[in-house]
């Protein structure tokens, strides 16, 4: 793919900045961006969140150097966040904030906690009562909430995450995320 001239991203998770050559071939091969489901910055939010490993949760203290490590190689990072997990409460609306101002990932994404049909956590959400229209595919925007959190009401979900989309999304702070990246893709290849 490298000598097709392609510009193309794809999604991943931290582990990648564990391999450097990895990295150079993916740069190499035309890769500028990498989306990763960090889910949130917070050990409480992915606790529980994979019910088998935790494998998330464990990685917790490597997101800042693995977005570093990989955008030093010149892939910019699409951090993601979902917002309203069980385990956070609105302390993680400033702890999203924070984590984009100290690792700078070229992009951001927050959406809402979206309980898909025919899912487990939808099922689990169900049989707690917790969906508020059941079967509602409408509702699956990643932005519309159609469940209650666990730990913040629906109006402090909803109007916490807009105002926090609103700061995430300005053109100062996109402009600081962008300098980030160019700052650490000069610093060259941090070693992993």
């Amino acid at each position: 793919m490298g000598g097709l001239g392609l510009r193309w991203f794809t999604e991943t998770d931290v582990s990648v900045a564990e391999d450097p050559e990895l990295l150079r071939l993916l740069k190499e091969a035309g890769c500028r961006e990498l989306l990763i489901g960090f889910e949130s910055p917070t050990e409480q939010g992915l606790d529980g969140l994979e019910l088998k490993h935790n494998w998330k949760r464990k990685q917790i203290d490597r997101y800042h150097q693995a977005v570093e490590i990989i955008q030093s190689h010149g892939i910019a990072v699409n951090a993601c966040f979902v917002l309203g997990l069980d385990g956070d409460g609105l302390e993680v609306f400033e702890a999203v904030e924070q984590f984009v101002e100290d690792t700078l990932p070229f992009d951001v994404q927050i959406t809402a906690l979206t309980p898909f049909p025919g899912t487990p956590l939808y099922r689990r959400l169900l049989d707690e009562g917790r969906i508020l229209e059941p079967g509602a595919w409408e509702k699956c925007t990643l932005f519309d909430v159609n469940y209650t959190p666990a730990r913040m009401s629906i109006e402090e979900l909803e109007t916490n995450g807009l105002a926090l989309g609103f700061r995430l999304y300005s053109k100062e702070a996109t402009a600081r995320r962008r300098q980030g990246f160019k700052a650490q893709l000069a610093s060259g290849p941090v070693p992993t």
